[in-house]
């Protein structure tokens, strides 16, 4: 058990003294006028078109009393981009991942998604990936009215977001008067499939009863024919030996990739969205609103990979760059091995990329204003997110005993077999069966309760504009578990491929990367299972003991106070507040401890032997006090100077808390395991920001700001070594057997001691706690519109920091230039992300994965036929270009990612 006590809290006194110091020096300015009161008020107006749509969010940034930046639809139902995400990556300081070409997880001043809060109309919405990041994907954007990132805080915003807060916001029918429909309909083109899918959205509201009951239904359905073309390693392994049985050792403390794979991933994506909402205002003080949503998002997918399996003691010739000890050039030649077996290249079919995800939510807001000065708002939500796909996805391989070489030094990889040869391939005959596997991945779920009453006083004063508080509560679950079996009796390449029942055929790959094999082998994954099973060698998946369940409750208590004064006849709002905040967690795991390893027919792989299952319990807990102070001094009419310093938290990510621990395939080279930490304490950070606004003409806006976030336990992810008790062996140790002396070698395996009590030396991947780190930055950003109708917007980030190296942490720039003019519109946006560090650690052998900087141009137009139907076009990716990652060094390249573009044409009403 831990708990943070008063000394967490003295910690945090200097930003109080900070705060008091400023409220004491202000204490004697003048007051401000009664008008400056409504500082905080939104003007409502009525958003259409490109330039509106700015002009919007820039009302929202001039009157908040934080740092931020939004996005307002053009008009209902029209968000400017095909994925919320991806509109997203247009604001100042934000970066987004992708997966299959579309936005999935948002990163905010170099904070990976973890760090940062999404909220659904106030709300924490549950989330299928494993930790707390938001995956965007699942949401239609014609279902999004608009967005707020929130890169300061204050004490009345939910606590959880180091790097910014992000909330969303969906249509409801009190925002629009009487009946409104709109629909769109659209056929989407992808590059590399070569195919055409179909999408549809509609939006139906209306307000009743002198417009005191209103109800709107929004539904989308999107389908997608993806192909995603990757070439890529699980890992380059550090400090090997290359050698051969014929010329010895060639060369040491080498870099060596594991594999390499020529992936093509074809995948069919469905999303359905439906949300319904109805309000009713009982009278002018009370407004209730009920409303409910649910997604599906499923993604079949079906790779194809031509593979190859490198060991380093049977290299036959190879180059090496002698600054990084990287491999440049190498052969895997079949006689020449120490014990590995020879080469074999693989033809790999699977499902692992698939999703079965489905979220679900309900809410009910009531806002009541008790009287002319106190407005009371009660929230209650509830939400459920499940990725279903533990036990149901399989993993098949059927390979050709084979020699093959890498060659590094084209700045793209190619891996040559041999018999691939313009198209011709080798004798089907020469197939053999290998390794067949059912399930591997995890389902996860989570649920989320949230429950809230927020209140604001107005008092009647001039300088006392107003008090914020209120009380929250959340209540979480995160649950994981997996479906697993595995068949090895043919591993080895020993028996001949029942070519004729699996459909064993030529394949080729649709506009892969040139200069690559692009034909090979392909086969019925499912139906080998068939077979194995009719032969008497089932694959039969089983629950796992390696699940876990994390519960976490929340309780947050928060005070803010504004107050306005003047000084030298310029307005100035200070917002002064704190957030107190209590966490609790309860973990518990089902572990089963690896108690042998045992062999295979294939030299290369072994097979672990567990334990019992065993019940993991634990708990935490923690509080935090955030105290938060806002300054906005209007300079003149146009122009706002912000200051803020405030502490802010990220607590770890459920899956990071887990105490399971998960053994991976026993390989020769090493054994891997991966697990998690309950003891992880949360992120903390002191954080200040100073930044200027000028609004320099109608929709037109200058900004800068300059950012410091100082972060301690920060958590980050390392291997590390663990030993385990085999505790089930008997006899004489397999590894040193006559048939396999050259295991004898093995510095991570041990090769004496096969009785009861021996130990192996695992490969542990796991999160820990580390030191502080000090990440500064800045960001600019211009917008601007002529009268000629066209406008651009333009802007950057640039991060900084100091200590160990950030994962996410990178800078990155936007720049869209755009027309609008009578019944024209037309877009082109360039967004760029420099390169930075993906992974700290691989979770294979503790090397780090870093990504290489990426620009994407994206384009779109419209023409508005009349008032009621408009005609569009959207083309996204435009130039085809490829995701590049590496290792430790630029020439240890782990993948290529090629999403090739998307182009979208569509008809669009609106009555």
């Amino acid at each position: 058990m831990y708990t943070k006590g008063m000394s967490t809290l003295g910690k945090r006194t200097h930003v109080a003294l900070a705060i008091a110091g400023v409220l004491g020096s202000l204490g004697t300015v003048a007051m401000a006028a009664e008008a400056e009161q409504g500082a905080e008020q939104i003007e409502v107006i009525t958003v259409k078109g490109i330039r509106s749509s700015l002009k919007n969010s820039m009302l929202d940034k001039k009157s908040a009393l934080v740092v931020s930046d939004g996005i307002s639809a053009e008009d209902l139902g029209k968000f400017p981009d095909l994925n919320v995400a991806e509109s997203l990556q247009r604001i100042t300081g934000v970066a987004i991942d992708r997966s299959g070409g579309e936005g999935q997880a948002v990163t905010i001043r170099g904070f990976g998604p973890q760090f940062n809060t999404v909220l659904v109309n106030g709300r924490q919405v549950a989330t299928d990936s494993a930790g707390r990041e938001f995956n965007f994907d699942i949401l239609a954007a014609e279902q999004i009215t608009g967005a707020d990132v929130y890169k300061t805080s204050r004490s009345s915003l939910q606590e959880g977001g180091i790097g910014g807060t992000i909330n969303l916001s969906t249509a409801k029918p009190f925002d629009y008067e009487g009946f409104q429909l709109v629909g769109s309909i659209k056929g989407m083109y992808e590059s590399l499939s070569e195919e055409v899918s179909p999408s549809a959205s509609a939006l139906i509201s209306n307000t009743f009863n002198n417009d005191t009951m209103g109800a709107l239904l929004a539904v989308s359905h999107q389908e997608r024919d993806v192909q995603i073309n990757q070439i890529a390693t699980a890992g380059w392994r550090s400090g090997q030996t290359i050698s051969n049985s014929r010329d010895g050792v060639l060369f040491t403390n080498a870099y060596i990739p594991r594999n390499w794979d020529q992936i093509v991933d074809e995948q069919e994506r469905t999303r359905t969205n439906a949300s319904l909402v109805f309000q009713y205002a009982p009278s002018d003080d009370i407004s209730i609103t009920l409303d409910g949503f649910i997604s599906k998002f499923e993604v079949d997918s079906q790779v194809t990979d031509l593979a190859s399996w490198f060991e380093p003691d049977r290299v036959g010739s190879a180059t090496i760059d002698p600054a990084t000890g990287t491999l440049l050039t190498f052969s895997q030649d079949v006689g020449l091995h120490n014990g590995s077996g020879d080469p074999a290249t693989d033809f790999v079919s699977h499902t692992r990329n698939s999703r079965d995800v489905t979220n679900t939510g309900f809410g009910l807001n009531v806002d009541w204003d008790i009287n002319e000065q106190l407005n009371a708002n009660f929230d209650v939500s509830t939400s459920n997110a499940e990725n279903d796909r533990a036990g149901r996805d399989r993993f098949n391989v059927v390979g050709m005993i084979n020699s093959y070489a890498f060659d590094g030094t084209g700045g793209t990889p190619t891996v040559t077999h041999d018999g691939f040869v313009n198209g011709s391939l080798p004798d089907a005959s020469l197939s053999r069966m290998h390794y067949n596997e059912k399930g591997n991945q995890f389902s996860d779920e989570d649920d989320i309760t949230e429950y809230k009453a927020d209140f604001e006083f107005t008092p009647d004063s001039l300088a006392f504009a107003k008090a914020n508080f209120g009380i929250y509560r959340q209540e979480r679950e995160k649950s994981s578990f997996q479906i697993f079996g595995n068949q090895c009796a043919f591993c080895g390449y020993g028996v001949a491929a029942p070519n004729d029942v699996i459909d064993f055929s030529p394949y080729t790959a649709n506009n892969f990367f040139p200069g690559l094999i692009d034909t090979f082998y392909s086969y019925d994954g499912d139906a080998m299972l068939d077979y194995l099973a009719d032969e008497g060698y089932p694959v039969e998946p089983t629950l796992q003991n390696n699940r876990y369940t994390i519960k976490e409750d929340i309780t947050s208590l928060y005070m803010n106070f504004t107050f306005v004064y003047e000084i030298a006849e310029m307005p100035v709002t200070i917002d002064l507040g704190a957030r107190y905040a209590t966490t609790d967690v309860e973990v518990a795991a089902v572990q089963s401890f690896v108690t042998d390893i045992v062999p295979t027919s294939d030299a290369t792989l072994f097979a672990n032997v567990f334990g019992p299952a065993t019940d993991i319990t634990g708990s935490d807990s923690y509080a935090n006090l955030l105290p938060s102070l806002n300054i906005k001094l209007d300079v003149q009419d146009d122009m706002v100077v912000r200051f803020a310093v405030y502490d802010s938290l990220t607590r770890p990510t459920m899956s990071q808390m887990s105490p399971a621990t998960t053994f991976g395939e026993p390989r020769r080279q090493n054994l891997t395991a991966s697990g998690g930490n309950p003891s992880l304490k949360p992120f903390t950070s002191e954080n200040w920001d100073i930044s200027y606004e000028w609004y320099f003409d109608d929709a037109s806006l200058f900004s800068f700001a300059f950012f410091s976030k100082e972060v301690d336990n920060f958590i980050v992810t390392s291997t590390g070594s663990e030993t385990y008790n085999m505790t089930d062996r008997q006899g004489t140790d397999f590894l040193c057997s006559t048939d396999n002396s050259a295991l004898c070698a093995s510095d991570i395996v041990p090769t004496t001691d096969e009785l009861n009590g021996a130990q192996e030396v695992y490969a542990v991947t796991r999160p820990a706690n580390a030191d502080t780190s000090h990440v500064t930055g800045y960001e600019v950003g211009v917008t601007h519109i002529f009268e000629n109708g066209f406008g651009f917007v333009a802007n950057a980030t640039v991060v900084d920091k100091e200590g160990f190296e950030l994962e996410g942490l990178g800078d990155s720039q936007n720049v869209v230039v755009f027309y609008e003019q009578d019944d024209w519109q037309a877009r082109v946006a360039f967004n760029n992300r420099e390169g930075f560090l993906r992974q700290s650690d691989n979770g294979f052998n503790g090397e780090p994965i870093n990504t290489d900087t990426f620009g994407q141009w994206d384009i779109s137009a419209s023409y508005d036929i009349n008032e009621h139907v408009a005609v569009f076009f959207e083309g996204i990716n435009i130039t085809e270009e490829e995701l590049l990652q590496t290792g430790r060094y630029d020439n240890q390249v782990y993948s290529v990612e090629d999403n090739g573009s998307r182009y979208a044409v569509g008809v669009r009403g609106k009555f």
